[in-house]
């Protein structure tokens, strides 16, 4: 076997920068907005809520606080917040 090919190397910078792209995508937490938030469906919702707890607690939440913190989500965009603004604006403790 020799050298990779220029479409072998070229199809894993693809990949690669695929990879990158979803990655980004899907490691919004509290950098959500209003807009998108509120276009997810429940479990993405409970994902975003989740990680924005857990980049502020640093800890796993409860069942409960991720159900709290969704539906204190879900009013604050929808009274309180504009298409822009983000979910980590709500105030947590």
């Amino acid at each position: 076997m020799g050298r990779p090919t220029t479409g072998v190397r070229f199809g894993a910078a693809v990949l690669a920068i695929a990879a990158l792209t979803l990655t980004g995508c899907t490691k919004q937490g509290g950098d959500t907005t209003c807009e998108n938030y509120q276009k997810m469906s429940d479990a993405d919702q409970r994902e975003q809520v989740t990680k924005l707890y857990k980049d502020k607690h640093g800890e796993e939440p409860s069942a409960i606080i991720v159900s709290g913190l969704q539906q204190q989500a879900i009013v604050y965009c929808k009274t309180a917040a504009k298409p822009d603004s983000k979910i980590k604006e709500i105030p947590i403790s």
